[in-house]
């Protein structure tokens, strides 16, 4: 249909399907799994308007504020800290799915990071997600499905998504009015993520950012002084691209002042976007340092297909591991570490490559 609510989700066209089959199903709890980036929160938003309203029109007063993230029956979690606590799983998941619709007769939760749940919670979460109420929709996203979440998996209804391709990507910045060739580039670091590629065409500082990660293995010697130098320039690099994700925020938060001039809000609406600002600048700054660590991993990966029969065997096997501590510093980001340090460390263990 035209107007839809799922039209902002790109990409997903196979996952749509499965969507749009569920709107009038008497489940309960759905599992959203894709990456980072993927559209699963814009689709969940949709899937929460589908469920609020019993149609797809995002021209209806209810699609319309579930999908800016407003509406009052449509509650998004959002992890304070490096995961999701016991506390706030027992305050922002489970109290608030005992409580009425507000405006309705059905209230939806939307739990972002949903990976990233405390162990001592998940008892507690399966209870409610056992035996809810009647009146409230859960919808959790999830990066992945580890082990220790499979029981809660195994009660919910899941739902699918992949990466957006780059080649999705580009059509949609070339669409937005930008050049294929800077599209193309934007799309290479991106990673599958569409709004992050939006973010990064206003950043005039990616193509050096891009370079710098790209030439950390020509530049390291062996020594530890240059290996601590070399990660204060690069962790300096990403502190500085956070000002075009914080132009965004700023046009978000003039919208939110008109809206409350307006139309007479009040409360902590100016609080909670402050917060949310806060945590999305800390995963996009995430974002940019495993977008690095990528670049990383094609340069080591580059040089080892590069590698012949001549080529010492202890240098192939340099490369090989060099790849596999990449990926674990990446896999390290997502537990608030010391980012300083584990950059430092990381260098210091990576192999010279001889341009």
């Amino acid at each position: 249909m035209s107007n839809s609510v799922y039209d902002k989700v790109i990409g997903q066209e196979h996952t749509l399907v499965k969507l749009r089959a569920l709107a009038d199903s008497a489940a309960h709890a759905y599992l959203f799994v894709g990456p980072s980036g993927c559209g699963k929160d814009i689709a969940a938003r949709a899937f929460a308007a589908v469920k609020l309203q019993g149609s797809e029109d995002s021209t209806q007063r209810t699609a319309d504020l579930a999908m800016r993230g407003i509406h009052v029956d449509v509650h998004e979690v959002e992890r304070e800290g490096a995961g999701i606590s016991i506390e706030q799983a027992r305050d922002e998941i489970i109290k608030l799915a005992e409580r009425s619709a507000v405006e309705g007769s059905t209230r939806v939760i939307i739990v972002h990071d949903f990976q990233l749940l405390a162990d001592g919670a998940r008892a507690s979460l399966l209870k409610t997600i056992e035996e809810p109420d009647g009146q409230t929709v859960m919808i959790m996203l999830s990066d992945d499905v580890p082990d220790t979440m499979i029981t809660i998996a195994s009660r919910c209804v899941r739902i699918d998504f992949q990466p957006i391709t780059d080649e999705l990507i580009i059509k949609q910045l070339v669409e937005d009015g930008v050049d294929s060739k800077k599209a193309a580039a934007v799309a290479r670091v991106a990673a599958g993520d569409l709004e992050r590629a939006r973010v990064l065409i206003n950043d005039p500082s990616l193509a050096s950012r891009t370079d710098l990660f790209a030439n950390v293995p020509t530049r390291l010697n062996g020594t530890t002084s240059r290996a601590i130098e070399i990660a204060a320039e690069l962790l300096s690099a990403v502190e500085s691209s956070l000002a075009s994700y914080e132009s965004k925020q700023e046009a978000e938060l003039a919208e939110l002042e008109e809206r409350v001039k307006f139309l007479g809000e009040r409360g902590s609406g100016r609080k909670i976007l402050t917060d949310k600002h806060k945590r999305e600048l800390r995963r996009y700054k995430t974002d940019e340092l495993r977008s690095g660590l990528r670049m990383l991993t094609l340069v080591y990966s580059e040089a080892l297909k590069k590698s012949t029969e001549a080529t010492a065997h202890h240098q192939t096997d340099s490369y090989v591991r060099a790849v596999k501590k990449i990926r674990d510093a990446s896999v390290a980001l997502s537990r608030n570490v010391n980012e300083k340090l584990l950059f430092e460390n990381l260098l210091m263990s990576l192999p010279s490559i001889n341009s």
